[in-house]
């Protein structure tokens, strides 16, 4: 009879074996030194024994790599010689990693490639030599170096990776061979010494922070060859004056210039289409900004705390204006809304405390919660909206329903007499709206209103020319897209030519 039992306990036995022998085979690489040999104190690793190459490593394992760790000068060979002679052609991952008292090293010429970490934290670092052969740098390649000053990149170098430079605080300036056409993620990021710097016309991105917390940049020089920034790039560099944006840039990323305190203007290109949300949110010596047309959204927190911005002009392509869009631009004391607009953000213009008037389209429907609260120094709010733009809660601060004005189109009191947002206003009126029967017929609208001409239906480019009743000549203007305002005297009657259009307005 069979001994199913004994059976049993040999095949538990044996799969128990195979187990642990699958265990000891996983363990292995983490149990074993990660060196290969070691020659004069410096540990190596063969990357192939035909052709004889090896990298340069750390002694000890997975674990206890940071045990035995490099200090002092070193200085690496071209070749070693262990059974056979070897050619030193990369420095390792992690070789030099956290090697805190390593104060300088040489590299020999053989060097092609530094692997990721490869001299990350090591702070006493204060210089080093990257051959000319060497074509990549890795992923935090030379993190914290806090120490280090100066360093050359060769023009054999064809990729950085992402934060390799990251915190080195005592660098002042850095050369970008033609080589790279790229500066990734946070690369330069910390940097807060350095002071100088070449793009190449080569490079056609810079990436997310770039060179985040770079306070001690004052001005940088973008090549034609760029044609994004993007998220955080140059956030939080504080001495920034000064930045030109080349004709090919299409977006400027989220946050890209948020925190650049001291830069007073910039001017952005035709080509850009697309600017992120917060990417001047605290640029508070902005005092202007010319805005492409070819932008259709102002975004989340965009403008935010720029308490020297005086004017800016959002071009006619623009339909969204975003939450905190220019939340405390406290020197702000004009800004149009295109017609094109239909949404007006959360907060989007809260703390505007110098703006004494404010124009809404009629195409906006909605405006979000606060979007005009503090701005105490309101005296008139003209819309031209027939319906009043929905919106969840108050729209402006107490001070304005009981102060300012609220002029509406003929009619159309009593519904904002009746809505949420607009209620609250002691003083409600029908603004004024004159124009003889030809401009009736025409694509041509003239409305006045408190010293405030506003032509609608004109053809961009087209001329405006206004007169006193009494043939005195009082503004010449060109036309823009959608409409165009023109301040004149109030308590007047005016004739408006507009091309081939004659207007008669009261104002």
């Amino acid at each position: 009879m069979l001994n199913f039992k004994r059976i049993n306990m040999k095949a538990n036995t044996t799969k128990a074996k195979k187990l642990l022998l699958t265990l000891f085979a996983l363990l292995l690489p983490l149990m074993t030194n990660a060196e290969d040999f070691e020659v004069d104190g410096i540990y190596y690793n063969i990357i192939s024994s035909t052709d004889r190459t090896v990298e340069v490593t750390y002694k000890g394992n997975y674990y206890s790599q940071y045990i035995n760790k490099y200090k002092g000068v070193i200085n690496i060979p071209a070749t070693v010689n262990y059974n056979n002679t070897y050619r030193v052609t990369s420095i390792g991952n992690e070789a030099f990693r956290d090697c805190s008292s390593l104060t300088s090293i040489t590299l020999p010429e053989s060097v092609t490639s530094i692997g990721n970490y490869a001299f990350s934290g090591c702070s006493s670092l204060t210089a080093i030599n990257i051959p000319e052969g060497v074509t990549s740098i890795g992923s935090e390649a030379f993190y914290r170096c806090s120490s280090l000053t100066s360093i050359t990149i060769p023009e054999s170098v064809t990729s950085i990776g992402k934060f390799a430079f990251c915190d080195c605080s005592s660098l002042t300036a850095i050369n970008i061979p033609e080589s790279v056409t790229s500066i990734g993620l946070s690369v330069f990021s910390g940097c807060s010494s350095l002071n100088s710097i070449n793009i190449p016309e080569s490079v056609t991105s810079i990436g997310n922070g770039a060179f985040r917390d770079c306070s001690g940049l004052t001005s940088i020089n973008i090549p034609e060859s760029v044609t994004s920034i993007g998220y955080y790039a140059f956030s939080d560099c504080s001495g920034l004056t000064s930045i030109n944006i080349p004709e090919s840039v299409a977006s400027i990323g989220y946050c890209a210039f948020w925190g650049c305190s001291n830069l007073t203007s910039i001017t952005l290109p035709e080509s850009v289409t697309s600017i992120g949300g917060c990417a001047f949110w605290d640029c508070s010596s902005l005092a202007s900004i010319t805005i492409p047309e070819g932008v259709t959204s102002i975004g989340e927190g965009t403008f935010r705390n720029c308490f020297n911005l005086a004017t800016t002009t959002l071009p006619e392509n623009v339909t969204n204006i975003g939450d905190g869009a220019f939340y405390d631009c406290r020197s702000l004391t004009a800004i149009n809304i295109p017609e094109g607009v239909t949404s007006i953000g959360n907060y989007a213009f809260r703390g505007c405390s110098s703006l004494t008037a404010i124009t809404i389209p009629e195409g906006v429907t909605n405006i979000g919660d606060y979007a005009f609260s503090s701005c105490t120094a309101l005296e008139k709010i003209t819309i031209y909206a027939t319906q009043p733009p929905t919106t969840d809660g108050y729209i402006f601060s107490d001070v304005t329903y009981e102060n300012a004005t609220l002029y509406v189109p003929k009619g159309s009191v009593s519904k904002y007499q009746e809505m949420t947002g607009w209620s609250g206003f002691y003083n409600i009126s029908e603004m004024e709206e004159t124009a003889i029967s030809n401009a009736q017929a025409s694509r041509i609208r003239v409305q006045g209103h408190q010293g405030v001409l506003r032509i609608t239906g004109a053809t961009e480019g087209d001329a405006i020319s206004i007169y006193t009743t009494s043939g005195t000549l009082v503004a010449n203007e060109t036309a823009r897209a959608e409409h165009t305002e023109i301040m004149v005297p109030s308590g007047q009657v005016y004739i408006v030519k507009v091309a081939d259009t004659v207007v008669k307005i009261g104002m």
